[in-house]
């Protein structure tokens, strides 16, 4: 026995004694100074319980993405910096214009085969082979001769991506104006420095951005867009989508338009089409959420970026995981309190403007530090804004993730209802369906209603077909207490479009 049994004097002895004298300590004998079998399974037992818990506290696959961000904000901010040196030495050929010069390596000038994301009308991307992928001379997937530069080159090679593949969205970009550029890491992995992303001034939420000019850049997946993970329940696997309803950009100097005015600060798609060459759609903080759009054009307009209107199964893949989180319940723990579910409260009476910043989540709130935070963040760190409030959202009534049914649906009848349209809690909704499924609509405990937080669906009191063929999720600014992550709007037709109705897309 050794010091009152006392395991962590053990730990102690472990780790001070020398091996030679720790061979002679551990002895099978009944020795005062030895330690009996017991007492070395409670020493290894708590041994292996301090191994768990280091590896959980230090969460190794977390510091390996810092490590690679940390290598990507060096990257950038040293291209940066030989271009500043560059220009400072009377260089002035910067490359093309409307041109997203990428440093992922083609055969293909531009980028034909690397599945990259559509670009707005006019811009074009651009590539160079692995061979010259990194030289300095002009040749590389930069095209400015450092080479030129009169102290000699201050680059020995262009940096790439730590991971530089299309599959994980994590590469480097160029863009000029031919005196200006911006260089950017598109894709930032650890959850400590996303917020970099997000302060450093640029266009982008989610991409790291230096330059002489941080307006350059067409908002293009995967900027402003974050990944979610799967859920089989709905057939989904790890998916990307806009973290902010779908806005008109002007293309001409890439703005986030706020005119024509809905009169609710969304923007009006029936007075002026979002389309090219002029406008395009995509994922940003600024401008007002696209509105009067109906679901048919909201599917037109994602397959224009090469996407798709976000699925009811991606939306409850995001509602689930989202309503899972400690973080998005007010009270820290899950079905405690309730889950944030937005801007419903009609103060100020229209939609919001959203903020780069993650950590302004009442952003244009004036009820701050209650219900109506407008970000959700999952399980991955990813943080969408306004999946809950603010404006509603088309959705694709989809089965297992496939396809869109546009037919007439049957939709549920409420407890006690009257032959009306009608707001139902969750739980008071009586003869669920096949067209609106449960276990396809609602949240994940049966007894969650309003107070939690989670929304209500609207439904004709009496159930029945109704003439109705499309699902809108999430509610609009001022639902109250029937807006929520799983709220469901069943009074809408593929053709109906609103000033409170928006939408965004997933790929």
């Amino acid at each position: 026995m050794f010091a009152g049994n006392n395991p962590f004097t053990l730990i102690k002895l472990l780790v001070a004694t020398p091996i030679g004298k720790m061979r002679r300590i551990f002895k099978w004998g009944k020795s005062a100074s030895s330690f009996t079998l017991v007492e070395l399974l409670v020493v290894i037992g708590i041994l292996a319980i301090l191994t768990a818990a280091v590896v959980v506290v230090l969460n190794p696959a977390q510091l390996i993405a810092q490590s690679r961000d940390t290598t990507r904000f060096s990257d950038i901010e040293t291209l940066n910096k030989a271009l500043s040196l560059y220009q400072t030495d009377g260089g002035s050929s910067f490359g093309t214009s409307t041109t997203v010069y990428v440093s992922i390596p083609d055969t293909s000038t531009s980028c034909a085969n690397l599945g990259l994301a559509t670009l707005p009308s006019g811009w074009t991307y651009a590539c160079v082979t692995s061979a010259n992928l990194q030289k300095t001379d002009g040749t590389g997937w930069i095209p400015v001769n450092f080479s030129s530069v009169s102290t000699g080159s201050p680059l020995s090679s262009l940096p790439t991506d730590p991971i530089n593949a299309t599959s994980t969205n994590n590469f480097y970009t160029y863009i000029t104006s031919g005196s200006n550029w911006t260089v950017s890491a598109q894709t930032l992995e650890s959850t400590k420095y996303a917020y970099r992303a997000q302060t450093d001034g640029g266009t982008s939420a989610t991409a790291y951005e230096v330059g002489s000019s941080l307006t350059l850049s067409p908002y293009i997946y995967p900027s402003n867009w974050v990944k979610v993970p799967g859920n089989s329940t709905f057939g989904t696997s790890d998916f990307w989508v806009m973290k902010y309803d779908a806005k008109c950009i002007q293309a001409s100097n890439s703005t986030p338009l706020t005119a024509p005015d809905t009169g609710y600060h969304t923007y009006s798609n029936s007075s002026q089409p979002c389309v090219g060459p002029n406008y395009y759609i995509a994922s940003a903080p600024g401008g007002y959420p696209i509105a009067n759009i109906s679901h048919t054009d909201a599917l037109t307009y994602c397959a224009s970026i090469g996407a798709h209107l976000l699925t009811n199964d991606e939306y409850m893949t995001i509602a689930t995981n989202a309503i899972n989180q400690n973080s998005n319940w007010s009270s820290g723990t899950v079905g405690t309190g309730y889950i944030y579910s937005g801007h419903n409260d009609n103060t100020p009476p229209n939609a919001l403007t959203a903020d780069s910043n993650d950590s302004n989540g009442y952003s244009g709130e004036t009820n701050t530090g209650g219900n109506q935070r407008r970000t959700l963040t999952l399980s991955n760190g990813s943080v969408v804004w306004d999946m809950a409030g603010n404006v509603w959202e088309h959705v694709q009534r989809s089965v297992n993730n496939i396809g869109d049914l546009s037919t007439t649906m049957t939709v549920p009848a409420c407890t006690g209802g009257t032959a009306t349209w009608q707001w139902c809690e969750f739980p008071n909704v009586s003869a669920w369906t096949s067209d609106v499924v449960q276990s396809k609509v609602a949240p994940p405990n049966s007894s969650w209603n309003s107070s939690q937080g989670v929304g209500q669906v609207l439904t004709y009191g009496t159930g029945g077909n109704q003439g109705t063929t499309a699902f809108i999720r999430g509610a609009g600014w001022g639902n109250g207490s029937s807006a929520g992550a799983f709220a469901l709007h069943l009074r809408w037709v593929t053709g109906s479009a609103d000033s409170s109705v928006g939408f965004r897309c997933s790929r």
